[in-house]
């Protein structure tokens, strides 16, 4: 059954934790054409720079993953590492929701810059960067290792 997201009132972002590691696999899996690990979401969970941050939603009386994202704040630098969004729950306002708690928690804490690297095919992505401030600075050539595509490095300013 698909969920609007529109409706869902209390849609909440909080720490992602270790109980949140299914429905992310999930989610991950679906998402990406070289899905993160088990064991790379739990690194990031205990490394003391990222931040993991997860949008809930209630649904059938339990609290239901919407989506994630990972980022890393190093020195003045927010560095986003991955975001994904329920496949039924995408293009909902969820992901501009994730970000926007991502950078208000980089501006608290002091930080200058925020970068990310995505697909230079990925022409969706790059609109939705785009679309809150984000803009390119270069490229970084290979990034991807399933098929060496390039990577578009992309940055807002704080």
């Amino acid at each position: 059954m698909s969920v609007n997201v529109k409706q869902i009132e209390d849609l909440e972002v909080e720490p992602m934790t270790e109980g949140d590691l299914d429905e992310v696999m999930q989610i991950e899996q679906v998402s990406f054409r070289v899905p993160w690990t088990p064991g790379m979401f739990r690194q990031d969970l205990v490394f003391p720079l990222a931040r993991c941050l997860a949008a809930k939603f209630a649904e059938a009386g339990t609290k239901r993953l919407a989506g994630y994202i990972l980022c890393w704040f190093v020195a003045d630098e927010v560095h986003v590492t991955n975001i994904a969004v329920r496949e039924d729950l995408r293009k909902q306002g969820v992901a501009t929701r994730l970000l926007e708690e991502a950078l208000y928690q980089a501006r608290r804490d002091r930080m200058r810059y925020c970068t990310l690297e995505v697909r230079v095919s990925n022409e969706a992505a790059k609109g939705f960067y785009r679309k809150l401030g984000f803009e390119a600075k270069g490229i970084r050539p290979k990034y991807y290792s399933d098929n060496n595509e390039d990577a578009m490095i992309m940055w807002l300013e704080l």
